[in-house]
């Protein structure tokens, strides 16, 4: 989830107000696709996520709507969506529970940030995957996203342990096309321990 700022926007709505009007929790259908991939955009910018190392797009919203209905669920008030949640199972054999419930996106207009909007959006899940017999949900969230494991950890979530992953960017070969590219210099680049060379 992307970082609030909670104090300077005018058009936030208070957790009062939030609670007075009338915002229904339902099953994603169809036409929500688009809305809830717009809402996603403005929420999971490249600019607040740099390296997500998954990417929000159209096909993430379709591909969750078109496997798993059942765990995608919006947030709408007066025709407008506000907030969603979209999960999906995982089965594993050999493992304590064999089938999990796994939360891969949510997402809440910041106007309705701080107003439980995305605790009911869990709860509605957590009701979903209870009933088809989940035992464990999962959630992941990058290490340094604070709100989003304050988030969890106040729905009871329990960090498992630390996992790091790893980016490299490639830099492409040098052909006809590109020759116009420089390359680093060889003293500029960085020399590697012996062992290390093949």
């Amino acid at each position: 989830m992307p970082a609030e700022n909670v104090g300077e926007d005018k058009n936030l709505v208070t957790p009062e107000a939030a609670t007075k009007q009338e915002i229904t929790i339902r099953q994603m259908d169809i036409d929500d696709i688009a809305a809830v991939y717009h809402l996603g955009e403005n929420l999971f910018t490249s600019e607040e996520f740099p390296i997500l190392y998954r990417q929000w797009d159209s096909y993430e919203v379709a591909q969750h709507f078109t496997s798993d209905p059942r765990y995608c669920l919006v947030a709408e008030a007066d025709d407008k969506i506000l907030g969603f949640i979209l999960a999906t199972t995982i089965e594993k054999e050999g493992t304590a529970w064999k089938k999990y419930g796994y939360v891969s996106w949510i997402g809440v207009d910041e106007s309705y940030q701080r107003t439980t909007l995305g605790r009911r959006l869990y709860s509605r899940l957590e009701d979903r995957l209870r009933d088809d017999g989940i035992r464990m949900i999962i959630a992941d969230t990058e290490g340094d996203n604070y709100r989003a494991i304050a988030f969890f950890t106040n729905l009871g979530f329990v960090p498992r342990k630390e996992h790091v992953w790893l980016t490299k960017t490639l830099v492409r070969p040098i052909t006809k096309r590109t020759k116009k590219r420089t390359r680093q210099p060889k003293q500029d680049r960085i020399e590697q321990p012996d062992e290390l060379h093949t």
